[in-house]
């Protein structure tokens, strides 16, 4: 078990495992509202060591490789494939997948997110509206290498391939990498040539912080 807090409550580990149930099953969208839900039900809300977000990653990760079973391996491989449809689609602008759906932990409702790399912003809302596709356009924040706060950036929403999609566009010079929510450093990312090899070997959990402690 993880080492107790200070407060009494749980540990950093249950509280891990309990967030990542939550984000498994739908009942918090991020991190920071997972681990925070987690430490209330856990009656650790005041708890100061809290676990991190590779922590909670982890957890993810062995909680779907424990009760996700085949019917969170096909669900990947769908994403996966879609993503690869849409990799071609946008291949003026750089694409790469990016997030759950490339690292393995992508649950029931989560985005396919790629980022494309662009001149300007205004020219990928001018190819969708020449694709026919409509959008959206969101608030998000982004931390990019050689920064320490996060930034502003606005994403793009989309339905293709009756699969939900967000695309973040990046400026195509400057040298910049966003950095991951889940470790800080530089994000995975997988063009087309990449995802199609995951794709073929059939591997559920990828990256760095892709091991999983729970068998399959």
């Amino acid at each position: 078990m993880g080492r107790r807090s200070r407060g009494g409550g749980a540990g950093r580990a249950e509280i891990a495992q309990s967030a990542a149930r939550l984000l498994a099953d739908g009942g918090a969208d991020d991190f920071e509202q997972a681990r925070r839900k987690a430490a209330r039900e856990l009656g650790a809300e005041g708890a100061r060591d809290l676990p991190d977000n590779l922590e909670v990653h982890r957890a993810l990760v062995d909680y779907l490789a424990l009760f996700g079973g085949a019917a969170h391996a096909d669900m990947l491989a769908r994403l996966r494939r879609k993503a690869l449809r849409a990799l071609r689609v946008f291949a003026p602008f750089e694409p790469a997948l990016v997030g759950p759906v490339l690292y393995g932990t992508a649950c029931e409702h989560t985005p396919i997110s790629l980022h494309l790399r662009a001149d300007e912003f205004e020219a990928v809302t001018r190819f969708l509206l020449e694709q026919r596709l409509n959008y959206r356009l969101v608030d998000g924040q982004l931390r990019m290498s050689g920064g320490q706060r996060t930034e502003r950036v606005v994403r793009i929403l989309l339905t293709l391939f009756d699969e939900a999609f967000e695309l973040t566009v990046l400026p195509r010079q400057g040298g910049r990498q966003p950095l991951s929510q889940v470790d800080g450093k530089p994000m995975q990312r997988a063009d087309e040539r990449m995802l199609d090899e995951l794709l073929e070997r059939g591997e559920r959990f990828t990256g760095a912080f892709g091991h999983v402690a729970a068998p399959r």
